[in-house]
């Protein structure tokens, strides 16, 4: 029997989107745009830490959609393996969750890995730190951090590295402060309390912390440590100061790609 695999992906009642060796998004089918809502334009093309979603569990196995094409709350469920072409690259999958009360099918789940969450903690906190903010106009920022491997052996896992910088983040930052999130080398902390002026000195703490536990690893890894912040101003929502952050971090990645 012959088929035509190509049309097989493009009519995939999942999500599908394929990136590079540098994680640049390179091909996505119609579902994808069609659950995000978003253009081909803002999608091929872009890194993958430009899409407008946020894992929103530990695992990064749901994420939720953050993008001012959408008025409402949309999750989906997301898994991603390696691919042969492009060479180091990666596929992502994604299933939607169709309203709060759907459930996704067993099969999906399982190919996940994942259980389905309610709101996830860092949102809720992130949205209560915002209403402090606008009532009292206490200060907030929000921090992303992502480790761009660039060489690394083969016995260092994936896992090691995310487990060694979650570690360190939990010992250096406050109790107030909450982590929100790993997703393939990407960490979202939410600040309370923090004013833009003191992200500079908390960066090159963080960074000086994280360089010495890696060394512990392996020595001979190269990498490069990106932050993407932000911090709150007047009118600010949390879509608005996710975005800046994210927009942050991938200008930077940009530049150490190019």
């Amino acid at each position: 029997m012959s088929f035509d695999q190509s049309e097989i992906f493009l009519k995939s009642p999942l999500g599908i989107l394929v990136c590079d060796e540098n994680q640049r998004i390179t091909w996505c089918n119609e579902r994808f745009l069609s659950d995000t809502q978003l253009d081909e334009s803002q999608v091929v093309g872009q890194l993958y830490a430009a899409l407008p979603v946020e894992a929103i569990d530990k695992k990064g196995h749901l994420v939720q959609l953050f993008s001012e094409s959408v008025s409402d709350e949309v999750k989906l469920l997301h898994w991603h393996q390696p691919v042969d072409t492009p060479a180091g690259g990666q596929a992502h999958y994604f299933a939607k969750q169709r309203n709060q009360k759907d459930k996704l099918s067993l099969a999906a789940a399982k190919l996940a890995g994942a259980k389905l969450a309610n709101r996830a903690n860092w949102v809720e906190f992130l949205d209560y730190e915002v209403s402090r903010s606008r009532r009292y106009d206490n200060p907030l920022s929000v921090l992303k951090l992502q480790l761009l491997v660039l060489e690394k052996p083969d016995s260092v896992a994936d896992e090691t590295l995310h487990q060694t910088i979650k570690d360190t983040l939990t010992d250096e930052l406050r109790w107030a402060d909450m982590i929100g999130h790993t997703d393939q080398g990407t960490f979202l902390t939410v600040l309370p309390e923090t004013p833009e002026s003191a992200l500079v000195n908390l960066e090159e703490k963080l960074r000086r912390s994280i360089t010495r536990q890696l060394a512990f690893v392996d020595a001979s890894m190269k990498y490069e440590i990106v932050f993407g912040e932000a911090s709150w101003r007047k009118h600010d929502d949390s879509q608005l100061l996710l975005k800046r952050a994210r927009d942050c971090l991938v200008k930077r990645l940009e530049k150490l790609i190019e």
